[in-house]
């Protein structure tokens, strides 16, 4: 079965192929191990100190600790395309979820191809060199296939020597 996170991506970017390009997803990976994220609708407009939202009108919030509970309702049998749905009927009431954001729809989409359908998270661990998120400007990749990992690998590296295999650009802001 495809991970939970993998489809929540994949829900997030069907979304966007239905029309409701305004629906957006940030995720973080925990020190206890757990995958997880917000799937929201920004306000048009907002302006941000970092490329961090402020997540308004937030549709899920999820970790990978409640399985596939994703909503904690008891129903466990999510696929990506019912994920889509359910994202679409909260989103609904905010009208910015149906204005286009091709921006944030080609970054997802790029990074859906990169990643052969994997996911991403946001570093954010100020005393180690994954403070990626605000500080560099980077996303850590989660590859759903090791061959599109290693198709994927440069071998760049940053000003500081430290590696951006793995890693692509944060989403664009609204």
């Amino acid at each position: 079965m495809i991970p939970v996170a993998f489809r929540l991506v994949a829900a997030v970017a069907n979304a966007h192929e239905r029309g409701w390009q305004g629906i957006r997803i940030n995720a973080n990976l925990y020190a206890t191990g757990h995958w997880r994220c917000r799937v929201f609708v920004p306000e048009p407009g907002e302006t941000h100190d970092s490329p961090l939202e402020r997540e308004s009108n937030v549709v899920l919030r999820y970790s990978s600790a409640g399985g596939e509970d994703v909503f904690q309702d008891g129903r466990t049998d999510w696929t990506t395309e019912t994920l889509a749905g359910r994202f679409i009927e909260l989103a609904r009431p905010h009208a910015a979820a149906s204005e286009p954001d091709p921006g944030y729809a080609t970054w997802l989409a790029e990074l859906r191809r990169r990643t052969a359908g994997g996911a991403f998270w946001m570093a954010e661990d100020s005393m180690s060199r994954q403070a990626l998120w605000r500080e560099r400007g980077l996303v850590c990749l989660w590859y759903a296939d090791p061959g599109a990992k290693r198709a994927d690998a440069t071998g760049a590296v940053d000003q500081n020597g430290w590696t951006l295999d793995g890693t692509m650009r944060v989403p664009p802001a609204r």
